[in-house]
């Protein structure tokens, strides 16, 4: 199963282990600005790889030559503070120098859809020049990004426009760099404009030389401590305005506490007791970071290191769990391909199981079935040999009684003429018990043979014989 998450950057054997491979000839250049600005993008259309925190990516420049540019982080950068990123990107930038590798050139990088100069927006731009120094000015490039996004931001290009000269028209901002030399460009975030910037810085290196930053210079041929550069003087004075805001707040509420005491507020003397606290915490901070400032070139390097060994322990650390953690998902997954293969072999013997039991009962019930309609039949069968035979036995009753009657009949019949011949002055008066016999005769022979004329008409004989007695 593949892995679809960020893939971790791999440290080098040492901090600095990147930088072994230049020259004094190589093409060097730095990407700064606020974070957001697009330092990452503008790297990542032209180098390749991922592009991920302070280090060197590489191109080729027109097939004949390689250039390496810098990621650098911002200075409000929310999870370190201003002095880590200071003695990072100084740490770096020194030791480059320190290898006789100068840079060809700056670029910073500013949002064209930010409407207004941001307080993190000034300070990058301050931190920028105390870094860089007016000497070199020359050798950077002003790059507004973002102009694709302004009608996204419900910008239109006359604002981007108007933002633009309001850069380069104050001093404190773009002004005094773009009169000392500094390009003012449009990066419109294709590949062939930045590499048309990349192009620019390097025909001012070929022309003008390397650059010399003023950290450069401060920190490794003046041998200067971080507080004592430029860029750590700013620093160091935005972290003593700091404390002495700070220290105001700490006073108020120390005051608003005892207040609070006084009036027998404990809520409120927690609350403010807490806040208090929080900011000392700040304050102790603060004059932590101003402490960190007093470091040398040296020392700085034996910090950095130490952060990195730190940084590729942890690294280290998160790779080995994540190989924990992928050993275990593929455990786990190889264990449920497993179960889903067993449950699938249950399943399809169960269903042949099945399938053989319905099988097995359909075959039971045609047999019960065909069994039961030859059972059916051979009752049917018998059944019609018993009603042939009682209805032959009918028959031959019947007929035997009919015989049996007839004889009767002939026999009375016989012994009534007998009777007439031997009275014949009885004659008139015997005929109507002749009719009346007659009619018994015929109504029995209909009713023996469910003739229903024949009853009728036997029964009417009778009647009529009666009547005439």
């Amino acid at each position: 199963m593949a892995d679809s998450s960020p893939t971790i950057p791999t440290p080098s054997e040492t901090p600095d282990e990147g930088l072994a491979e230049l020259g004094p000839n190589d093409i060097l250049i730095a990407v700064m600005g606020i974070t957001g600005s697009g330092k990452s993008t503008f790297i990542s259309l032209l180098a390749e790889g991922e592009v991920q925190g302070v280090g060197l990516h590489a191109f080729a420049y027109k097939d004949t030559r390689k250039v390496y540019l810098i990621d650098t982080p911002g200075f409000d950068d929310t999870n370190k503070t201003d002095t880590d990123i200071l003695k990072q990107v100084a740490h770096y930038l020194s030791m480059t120098y320190r290898k006789n590798v100068r840079l060809s050139g700056i670029i910073y990088l500013h949002r064209i859809t930010d409407t207004r100069m941001s307080g993190s927006s000034l300070k990058n731009l301050s931190m920028f020049k105390k870094l860089c120094g007016e000497d070199a000015y020359k050798h950077v490039a002003l790059a507004t990004t973002m102009w694709g996004n302004l009608k996204g931001a419900n910008l239109s290009l006359d604002t981007g426009e108007a933002r633009e000269k309001e850069l380069v028209s104050r001093a404190d901002w773009w002004g005094l760099m773009k009169e000392r030399g500094s390009q003012v460009i449009r990066h419109d975030g294709t590949k062939e404009c930045a590499m048309s910037i990349i192009g620019s810085l390097i025909e001012r290196r070929d022309a003008n030389g390397p650059v010399q930053l003023s950290i450069q210079k401060e920190m490794v041929d003046d041998n200067k401590s971080l507080e004592n550069t430029a860029a750590g003087q700013e620093v160091n004075k935005e972290l003593t305005i700091l404390r002495e805001k700070l220290q105001e707040q700490i006073l108020e509420l120390k005051d608003g506490y005892n207040d609070a005491l006084k009036d027998q507020d404990n809520k409120l003397a927690a609350m403010l007791l807490e806040q208090s606290e929080a900011v000392e915490r700040r304050m102790a901070a603060a004059s932590a970071a101003q402490e960190e400032l007093k470091v040398s070139f040296e020392r700085l390097h034996e910090e950095q290191r130490e952060i990195w060994v730190q940084d590729k322990m942890r690294m280290q650390a998160e790779e080995e769990r994540r190989e924990a953690e992928l050993a275990e998902t593929k455990a786990n997954t190889e264990r449920l391909e497993r179960e889903r293969e067993e449950a699938g072999e249950r399943h399809r013997i169960e269903r042949e199981e099945n399938d053989r039991k319905r099988e097995e009962a359909e075959a039971r019930f045609q047999q019960a079935l065909k069994q039961q309609k030859t059972e059916e039949a051979e009752r049917a069968k018998q059944d019609k040999i018993e009603l042939e035979r009682r209805q032959r036995q009918f028959e031959e009753r019947f007929a035997w009684e009919r015989r049996q009657h007839e004889q009767q009949m002939q026999a009375q019949m016989q012994h009534m003429a007998q009777l007439q011949q031997a009275k014949p002055e009885k004659t008139s008066s015997t005929m109507p018990l002749l009719s009346m016999l007659g009619g018994v005769v015929t109504a029995g022979l209909g009713l023996m043979t469910m003739n229903i004329p024949a009853l009728a008409s036997g029964v009417s004989t009778f009647v009529d014989g009666m009547s005439n007695m």
